[in-house]
């Protein structure tokens, strides 16, 4: 028997270890997306000047998500949080566009990206493996151990 077959018949949950590193692997994912998004909208900014204001803060907040992925995958409580508040957000207002007449999220592409992933990452983080693995941590949070 295999190790491929052995994992694939494993009923079991993903451990409490994996979902940091699985959570921090979707976060850069989307903050891929974020920072080629943030870097497309730079050319037209030459004609629309609002869009520089839109590129600049798209990239802040994907070097925002790089940072937030790397504290996930060192088990920060508090880089918990603020993936939680900030994919929430994200959900909600691509809830609002998906429901708003203006066409925003047609295709599978935005769905996926704008839909599925947030989602993901929320029951990642919410679900009981991923409250331990946050509450695993021997150190303190307010002293900055490395």
């Amino acid at each position: 028997m295999s190790i491929a077959s052995r994992a694939i018949t494993a009923k079991t949950p993903a451990s409490p270890s994996s979902v940091p590193e699985i959570t921090s692997v979707l976060v850069v994912i989307q903050a891929s997306f974020s920072l080629v998004a943030g870097l497309s909208a730079i050319p037209f900014s030459i004609v629309e000047p609002g869009l520089r204001m839109l590129s600049l803060l798209t990239i802040i907040v994907a070097i925002g998500m790089f940072w937030l992925a790397r504290n996930l995958r060192r088990q920060r409580r508090w880089a918990r949080r603020w993936v939680i508040g900030l994919e929430a957000v994200s959900l909600a207002a691509s809830l609002l566009l998906m429901v708003l007449p203006i066409g925003a999220v047609r295709g599978p592409v935005p769905v996926l990206v704008n839909l599925v992933m947030p989602a993901s990452v929320l029951w990642l983080l919410c679900s009981r493996s991923g409250r331990a693995a946050f509450r695993q941590t021997g150190r303190s949070d307010a002293r900055g151990a490395a």
